[in-house]
């Protein structure tokens, strides 16, 4: 790997292992004091006023007043939509988690989107790239019971945040073939990637505030009964550092993942767990366990060689053939 793109990887590992470690520390007592969809709706909103500088700067107001045509506004609604329901999903599971977990059961899309990709599009797996996928989720599974501390019979297990990042993964998944599907070469949107950028940006924000409203009823403080909690209700520095790096993971996975291949990508996400890890250990919130960190290590492997096992992978890997001896002369 160049020197560049090792920057660049490295940058992608800490975005994904910040992201988790700062919505740990936005909690008081392991809960969320604030509404859990706030940081996403206001990530949001910063997202598209970035995109509309950078539009600005490019090509002025004409490039502004691109990003507000709505011509296409559904299927930007419905991609925004699933997206939203991502974010609310992540913070749902991060409620009932620590970091590191959510991060590791993060890599379960690898055997979901395989899944998906087979029933959706007929595209199948080797046998040997199902052999991985099956031993990823059992690795996944030990750090799970490892880190929840199994020696108590499992009782540690966070088994409904557990089924949150599933559910996370499917959605996140099926939004990410939907938004490829539907504004990848789409002759019938004709907008600027900034404009394209806002207008989800939006979507999401909408989306966003009606999945709070019917799904996140909120709580009465008891010297506002009778009205309802203020959108910063339970706001302090940390919930505004959650903000910042959920904008920062949109803007960095937005820049960086069209530099990195599928490969890096995967062993990068899987490597942010490591970091999370030994981040928790350097701040004292948890003790280090070579047990759990062996597990961590061996998902990243395990990422690290479904990769290699692509069938375009291994093709690329030509034999070396047969060695060739040479009789000395006498």
């Amino acid at each position: 790997m160049a020197g560049s793109n090792m920057g660049i990887f490295i940058i992608f590992v800490l975005s994904r292992a910040l992201h988790p470690m700062v919505i740990d520390y936005s909690k008081v007592d392991g809960k969320m004091l604030y509404s859990k969809n706030s940081p996403a709706i206001m990530s949001q909103l910063l997202s598209m006023l970035y995109v509309n500088f950078v539009a600005y700067r490019e090509n002025g107001m004409k490039g502004v007043k691109e990003c507000w045509q709505f011509s296409n506004a559904t299927i930007f609604f419905i991609i925004g939509l699933w997206y939203a329901f991502g974010d609310f999903l992540e913070m749902l599971s991060m409620g009932a988690m620590k970091g590191g977990i959510y991060q590791l059961l993060l890599q379960s899309k690898l055997l979901i989107t395989a899944v998906m990709m087979m029933v959706l599009k007929g595209k199948g797996q080797s046998e040997l790239q199902w052999y991985v996928l099956v031993a990823a989720t059992l690795a996944i599974s030990a750090f799970v019971m490892v880190d929840s501390g199994s020696d108590d019979g499992g009782a540690g297990i966070p088994m409904m945040g557990c089924l949150m990042v599933l559910f996370k993964v499917v959605v996140s998944c099926y939004a990410a073939v939907l938004s490829d599907s539907k504004l990848k070469d789409n002759p019938d949107i004709k907008l600027s990637t900034e404009a394209k950028l806002s207008q989800m940006s939006l979507a999401r924000v909408v989306a966003s505030v009606l999945i709070a409203a019917v799904m996140e009823p909120q709580t009465q403080p008891s010297y506002m009964i009778g009205s309802a909690d203020p959108f910063f209700f339970g706001w302090d520095k940390a919930t505004w550092a959650v903000t910042l790096s959920f904008t920062a993971k949109s803007l960095i996975t937005l820049y960086l993942l069209k530099l990195l291949d599928s490969i890096q990508k995967n062993v990068g996400e899987a490597m942010a767990v490591i970091v999370i890890f030994l981040g928790q250990i350097a701040g004292g919130n948890t003790v280090f366990d070579l047990c759990a960190f062996l597990l961590a290590l061996l998902v990243v492997l395990i990422v690290r060689i479904y990769g290699l096992a692509d069938p375009k992978s291994l093709a690329a890997v030509k034999p070396a053939g047969a060695a060739t001896f040479v009789a000395n002369k006498v």
